[in-house]
């Protein structure tokens, strides 16, 4: 290879990784961790346990598709998304609770959980220095039904063979300081304000 090709090559490099978080964005397989269940899950068939609260975590796109999303309730892992996909948790305590994903770095938001309730949160994608950030939003169950299509959601479970780490001490700290911070500051009130979805038997 002479100089000039050479040069020619390096040029190239900043491009390359640039488009490398891209292509990382748009391509999609099944999340780590998991097994499907259900390749068009209807959301709105999720019912708490009796004297529980449930959640449904969603992502309504392809679009960050390659990037997997470790979803927890406080320390504890209840899933990952990743492309269009969706997670369920049908037993959770009543209360105050802060859910929190991680990829490159954590997001946060707390719900009032109340008995016989489901709550829904969309995961988005964003922009981060190596791979995708994570937005998340509460939603009703109508505008959740609406952002994932009429195809439903593929839906995924825990594989029993190949657990999720649960949060270390010092990732839940972070995530629980950063979230009151800005609380704070003006921010999080679409969480603050989230009432949930009553179930309808």
């Amino acid at each position: 290879m002479n100089v000039i090709t050479t040069l020619s090559a390096f040029r190239k490099l900043p491009h390359i990784i640039v488009l490398l978080p891209l292509v990382m964005l748009l391509a999609a397989c099944s999340p780590s961790h998991m097994v499907k269940k259900d390749d068009k899950f209807n959301i709105a068939t999720v019912q708490p346990q009796p004297g529980k609260a449930a959640l449904v975590v969603a992502r309504t796109t392809s679009f960050g598709g390659a990037i997997n999303f470790f979803t927890h309730i406080g320390k504890k892992a209840i899933g990952v998304t990743r492309g269009k996909s969706c997670i369920a948790k049908t037993d959770i305590e009543p209360g105050l609770q802060y859910l929190i994903a991680r990829s490159e770095s954590l997001e946060t938001g707390k719900i009032n959980f109340e008995p016989d309730k489901v709550y829904y949160v969309q995961q988005s994608p964003r922009m981060g220095w190596v791979v995708a950030r994570i937005s998340m939003t509460p939603l009703s169950q109508a505008k959740m039904l609406e952002e994932i299509g009429p195809d439903g959601c593929e839906y995924y479970v825990i594989d029993e063979k190949d657990p999720i780490d649960d949060l270390s001490d010092h990732e839940i700290q972070e995530a629980v300081t950063d979230y009151e911070r800005e609380v704070t500051e003006g921010f999080h009130k679409e969480f603050t304000e989230y009432k949930g979805t009553v179930v309808k038997k």
